[in-house]
């Protein structure tokens, strides 16, 4: 299932290409006697005057200096990619909701109908029972495959996808779409084409070290067609088929980095303009069948992309667009299917990022539960977790890291007077939200689980939610937009800033520690939280940002000169991160450049928050690298090198502190230390 965002998330990875099942990396799961300091370095933990016991010195590798003891102690399990806090404090939200969901199963007490916890249990029940799952199969979605793919024509094949993409929300090559907001009038929703599934994905398809795992992604391709009734041999030619057209679409689709640059994916067509963008489509009645016709706009996201797609959209290629259709369909919905299905798409995902062992069934039916209904687990999970006293705590951090970028901003030499006010504006009319939403959304309403009791099964339920939200999309059009609502619930351990909205949120479940934690110093919270909160802000100001004024909109508010300037100081950054590299593989410093801007300018503003205390700069910066420790397999970390938009968590550290002039001041950087950079190679846009 395709979706887009359009927040720059502070760690979440958002793949916009890669289309695997389930793209999120698996938290590690604690045994239940170890316990690790969730607290972190305490205001009197910095590193200064600390000695390694081996040849390590913080002057040289900072990040491994100050992780060195939690880094030995983390071995990764075998059901395991990744580990970072991240991960960690969504592992321990997880067990939290998992034990709910174990009284709600267990407990023969009839909830009230309708309300969260029976619709927890009546998912649960559905999710557990792979007999009625096995039984259901496709469901309500084989009618919807059967008519892909006794398409005899392309007209009959477009209908079918426009059908499939109306009802439930899914895009294959053409067809899908999404209702978002407008990024030149944020106020209006816009209908957005969305751009075709590419499977495994340009950055893997075209990538250097990464071949071995297309070899494995077309096995799984195969083995995914022969489980949905193909024959061995005819598997086989509809794989060939299908890495064919995803050849062809991936050679012709943006690269990565490309798609957060507004100028890119912003291009409007009316829906003339569209008809002679799909010559082989008739666009008016797909759109009606999409019940998006009548508008004055839409945008294309990729339009050599596209262009590629039609002129695969002829009656020669239908077998072969048929084929990827129904891949794209059964890789989409393979985890929520049959024990076969189920098993494929779970092995493809543990090859991919290097996991040997599976998390075992109860686990992924507590996380298919929670993923199906995460505003009710929220909605739960608020109670028992949300402090009042951390959210006033957190609300005058962040006016006072705004007041310092107000401070930055008004420094800036190459910066006009008049531009200077525009992004003070945008300061001061940044939107916060803290916690979770005043209003939950509507969907905790409309999507109401119907149990196996009642002839429900998993298939049918993620199908009903899926329309939920595509009538939900639908009712937007033609409406102000409603700046209150979010788009993440509480529980998610992360925060983000949306360009289109101007807006900075933190969800409950990242107000703790390490990255926050009441008892610390403000040193360290600054450098926990604080920093979390000035890398958000710095967003506003990225290299995709920097693009949309106070108000939301894409709108180029800067001089020619400023934008040139801006240029020649963001590719001294690509150049500074391409310098870096993990496993031997460089750090692709495009693809990381709006992060990078963003952790540049968290680590200048802290700093100059803090000022000349030396000690509190010590446990700001160690609060930092320890806040973003991390382990990871081999694999993983090739597939974070590909699609991540973030660079790797060493790199993180290690280049942004050593491009922050306080912490030479701090720790009496020398040029012999592995640390330094000279002063002219130190980078950043806001220094």
């Amino acid at each position: 299932m395709q979706t887009v965002k359009r927040i720059a998330a502070f760690f979440m990875i958002v793949p916009m290409v890669l289309q695997l099942t389930a793209c999120g990396s698996k938290a590690l799961q604690r045994p239940a006697d170890q316990e690790w300091d969730l607290g972190g370095p305490s205001a009197s933990d910095g590193v200064l005057g600390e000695e390694s016991g081996g040849d390590l010195r913080y002057q040289d590798d900072y990040y491994a200096f100050v992780n060195e003891e939690i880094l030995e102690s983390i071995q990764l399990e075998a059901t395991d990619a990744h580990w970072d806090w991240f991960g960690e404090l969504s592992a321990v939200t997880d067990s939290e909701m998992e034990e709910l969901i174990r009284q709600l199963a267990e407990d023969d007490t009839v909830c009230v109908k309708g309300s969260s916890e029976q619709k927890i249990k009546d998912l649960y029940g559905c999710v557990s029972d792979m007999d009625n799952r096995d039984a259901t199969g496709l469901g309500p979605l084989k009618p919807h495959m059967d008519k892909i793919r006794q398409a005899e024509s392309i007209e009959a094949y477009v209908d079918a996808l426009a059908s499939l993409s109306r009802e439930f929300g899914f895009s294959s090559i053409v067809g899908g779409y999404s209702i978002m907001q407008d990024k030149a009038d944020s106020s209006q929703y816009s209908v957005y084409m969305l751009y075709a599934d590419t499977l495994i994905g340009k950055e893997y398809l075209e990538g250097e070290g990464t071949q071995e795992y297309v070899e494995l992604y077309l096995g799984y391709i195969k083995d995914m067609l022969c489980e949905f009734g193909m024959g061995e041999e005819e598997a086989r030619r509809s794989t060939d088929r299908i890495e064919g057209l995803m050849r062809d679409i991936c050679g012709a689709t943006l690269p990565l980095e490309q798609y957060y640059d507004p100028a890119k994916v912003y291009n409007v067509y009316t829906a003339e303009e569209l008809q002679q963008l799909y010559t082989n489509v008739d666009v008016d009645r797909m759109l009606k069948t999409l019940q998006v016709d009548g508008q004055d706009r839409y945008i294309v996201m990729d339009v050599g992309q596209a262009e590629m797609v039609n002129s695969l959209l002829v009656e020669e290629n239908l077998e072969a667009l048929k084929d990827y259709s129904t891949f794209v369909m059964l890789n989409d919905v393979a985890e929520y299917g049959s024990r076969a299905f189920a098993k494929l798409s779970e092995d493809m995902e543990n090859a991919l990022y290097g996991i040997t062992e599976s998390w075992g069934d109860e686990k992924i039916w507590m996380k298919l539960t929670q993923d199906l209904l995460p505003w009710d687990f929220g909605m739960i999970y608020v109670v028992e977790h949300f402090s009042q006293e951390d959210k006033e705590d957190v609300e005058a951090m962040i006016d006072l890291i705004l007041k310092e970028y107000e401070t930055i901003i008004r420094r800036q030499a190459w910066m006009s007077e008049a531009t200077k006010e525009k992004a003070i504006r945008k300061l001061e009319t940044m939107n916060v939200k803290i916690g979770y939403p005043d209003r939950w959304p509507e969907e905790c309403i409309r999507f109401q689980v119907t149990p196996v009791s009642e002839g429900g099964s998993l298939m049918s339920n993620l199908l009903e939610s899926m329309k939920v939200e595509m009538d939900q999309d639908l009712d937007l059009l033609g409406t102000e937009v409603d700046r209150e609502e979010w788009d993440i619930p509480p529980q998610t351990v992360n925060a983000y800033y949306d360009p289109v909205n101007n807006e900075i949120v933190f969800p409950a479940a990242i107000l703790q520690a390490p990255f926050y934690d009441r008892e610390n110093s403000d040193g360290a919270n600054m450098g926990g939280i604080g920093y979390v909160i000035a890398h958000e802000v710095s967003h506003a100001f990225d290299s995709s940002g920097a693009l949309y004024d106070e108000y939301g909109n894409y709108n180029v508010w800067w001089t020619e000169e400023e934008m040139e300037e801006y240029e020649r100081l963001s590719q001294s950054i690509v150049d500074y991160y391409n310098g870096y590299e993990m496993m031997g593989t460089k750090v692709n410093g495009e693809l990381t450049l709006g992060e990078n801007i963003a952790d540049l300018g968290a680590a200048m503003c802290i700093a100059q928050i803090i000022g000349d205390d030396k000690e509190a700069l010590d446990e700001a910066f160690s609060q930092m690298a320890y806040n973003w420790a991390s382990v990871d397999t081999a694999s993983f970390m090739m597939y974070l090198l590909n699609t991540d938009t973030h660079a790797p968590n060493k790199v993180r550290v290690n280049a942004v502190l050593s491009s922050c002039d306080a912490f030479y001041d701090v720790y009496e950087i020398r040029e012999s230390d592995g640390m330094y950079v000279a002063p002219q190679d130190r980078v950043g846009i806001w220094r």
